[in-house]
């Protein structure tokens, strides 16, 4: 498989793609209760800088370090402060969702940005700490904001609606949080409840996110993978929790001339967005200067560090690979929905690897929504019959498992990745297996958070290895979202340490044995195992696999005409 070189980096960082470097084996960290300690541990070791940059970045999520603990900190928050207080500077580039469709999101962002900004002020002293919460600059087209413009304004009254239940005092604090929605409502001074503005203004949609989940300490080591920091993401191999409490994800820590791709783009995408956001941070500080009176809102641009392109110690080629796009600046007659996708170097990465898959293809996806995966997928089986597959999902989506959410957006999704499935297994017959983890123990509950019986284990990893030998980990979802849309980043390497991860995650689903089994027998062994545990009492199964089956998904899929694939 060739990889993605290219031309050399020119002055803007996210304009070209990042070329082939050579490192040290990165190293693997799965499920957040190895991914959390080696944020603390780079944390409290750095002696510069920091910058992360993360979807969603919680300062009251606990640590699990025992230096950590053993300095009596015990949040996030407190962890920060005191790397702070040694000198070291910490930029975040923290995501912004949009206000009316993402707006639980939204208000996380803005809760975050004032708590942080009251650590500095709280401790009375001049830190080297800046945040920019940013917004991707995709919109959509003014016609199909019309179009849309009912389901967004019943939306927008539902939250109304929410705030007025609440007791006075957190009405007034949440819709100070809720900055998106005050284009639209307004706090009465005389009634203290909330009302819509007289004059109604059409909403701005923000379809696209930042989705990355990065960090990058002294230009040395990052952290890269699919894991925010939340107590919600915390999780360990067990997953001896309750189901609604399950996180399976995987991370890699990674050394070497990779690391400055990764400071190059978080830098390039903060000095890209900081002028909006910072003019969002003015106006908020403006309004409530209760709340976010202690913002910094300068917004400093970041120095763009020198782009690495010579080996470096260790021998494994890698690159790092993304998903950018920009805002479509213009649609016939204002139906623009789509942004302009500039690098889709996670799809052309995802692409190869499948080319040039001969033995076994093993994949761990929250979602399988994008065809054009799947059809190159079929294409390669029928030119190399000897390709297994072995793909691992959730049961569910989490909104439906748990959430009991079932609006068209999440009912389309599941559309697509039935669809996706289908074309698959038309393709591979019976050399595909789907499978979704559970626990191993009884489940009486019915809906989609239980599978024969047993409670699901939820799944938000985003892996792709091939033949043991090349490996992707990353933020990207096989949905169209993550490959056209969201800003995306993750690692394509080629070495024996790819089937290391595969052998590590056979060990935590199924059992030791599994992990020590050639590879050319994994995809039988698997099938043995899924499948035989489907026929079994809960408490007798192997490990924690289970057939993945497609029906509840077919059942509940629906196509909406007109609306584009990567919106979910």
């Amino acid at each position: 498989m060739a990889f993605l070189d290219s031309a050399a980096l020119c002055r803007d960082p996210l304009s070209s793609q990042p070329p082939l470097v050579r490192g040290p084996e990165p190293e693997f960290l799965i499920e957040a209760s190895a991914a959390y300690p080696k944020l603390e541990k780079l944390t409290l070791d750095a002696r510069s800088r920091i910058w992360f940059a993360f979807r969603i970045f919680d300062p009251d999520t606990p640590l699990y370090h025992p230096e950590s603990l053993d300095l009596g900190l015990k949040t996030w928050g407190d962890l920060i402060a005191w790397t702070l207080d040694r000198g070291v500077s910490f930029r975040l580039l923290l995501t912004d969702f949009d206000p009316v469709v993402g707006d639980t999101l939204h208000e996380m962002t803005w809760r975050s940005l004032a708590t942080l900004s009251d650590l500095q002020a709280a401790a009375e002293k001049s830190w080297d700490m800046q945040i920019c919460p940013a917004l991707h600059e995709g919109r959509a087209g003014r016609y199909i904001r019309m179009l849309l413009a009912p389901a967004l304004y019943a939306r927008i009254h539902a939250r109304r609606d929410a705030l007025n239940r609440m007791p006075p005092a957190q009405r007034a604090e949440t819709f100070a949080y809720l900055r998106g929605h005050h284009r639209f409502l307004r706090l009465s001074s005389s009634t203290g409840r909330v009302q819509w503005r007289p004059k109604i203004v059409l909403p701005v949609i923000h379809p696209v996110t930042h989705h990355h989940k990065l960090a990058v300490f002294d230009d040395e080591t990052a952290i890269l993978g699919g894991l925010d920091v939340n107590e919600r993401r915390y999780d360990d191999p067990a997953h001896d929790r309750r189901s609604v409490d399950t996180w399976h994800d995987v991370s890699l820590a990674v050394t070497g001339p990779a690391v400055s791709h990764v400071a190059r783009y978080i830098a390039g995408i903060w000095n890209r967005d900081r002028t909006a956001s910072r003019q969002r941070m003015i106006r908020a500080q403006r309004q409530a200067p209760h709340l976010f009176g202690n913002v910094d809102t300068a917004l400093d641009p970041l120095d763009m560090p020198a782009a690495a392109i010579t080996p470096a110690a260790g021998d494994v080629p890698m690159q790092i690979v993304r998903t950018i796009s920009r805002n479509r600046r213009k649609g016939p007659l204002g139906f623009r929905m789509r942004p302009v996708t500039v690098d889709h170097g996670l799809e052309d990465a995802h692409l190869g690897l499948i080319r040039d898959a001969r033995t076994l293809l093993y994949i761990e996806t929250q979602f399988f929504r994008h065809e054009p995966l799947a059809r190159a997928l079929a294409a390669r089986v029928r030119e190399c019959p000897e390709l297994r597959l072995i793909m691992l999902l959730p049961a569910a989506p989490e909104e439906i498992a748990f959430d009991d959410r079932n609006g068209l957006d999440s009912r389309y999704g599941e559309r697509l990745q039935a669809d996706c499935i289908h074309i698959l297994r038309e393709a591979f017959g019976e050399r595909a297996l789907f499978v979704c983890p559970a626990k191993r123990e009884h489940n009486s509950d019915s809906g989609r958070a239980t599978v024969n019986d047993a409670a699901i284990i939820y799944v938000h990893a985003k892996i792709a290895v091939a033949d043991d030998t090349w490996g992707i980990v990353g933020s990207a979802n096989m949905n169209g979202r993550s490959m056209k849309w969201d800003s995306e980043l993750g690692l394509l390497w080629r070495g024996s340490s790819a089937g290391t991860l595969r052998r590590r995650l056979a060990k935590d689903w199924i059992d030791a044995e599994a992990a020590r089994t050639p590879l050319e027998e994994t995809y039988d062994l698997w099938h043995r195992t899924a499948w035989g545990n489907a026929g079994k009492p809960v408490a007798e199964r192997r490990g924690l696999l289970l057939p993945y089956l497609s029906d509840e998904a077919d059942a509940m899929g629906v196509n909406i005409p007109l609306l584009p694939p990567e919106t979910v």
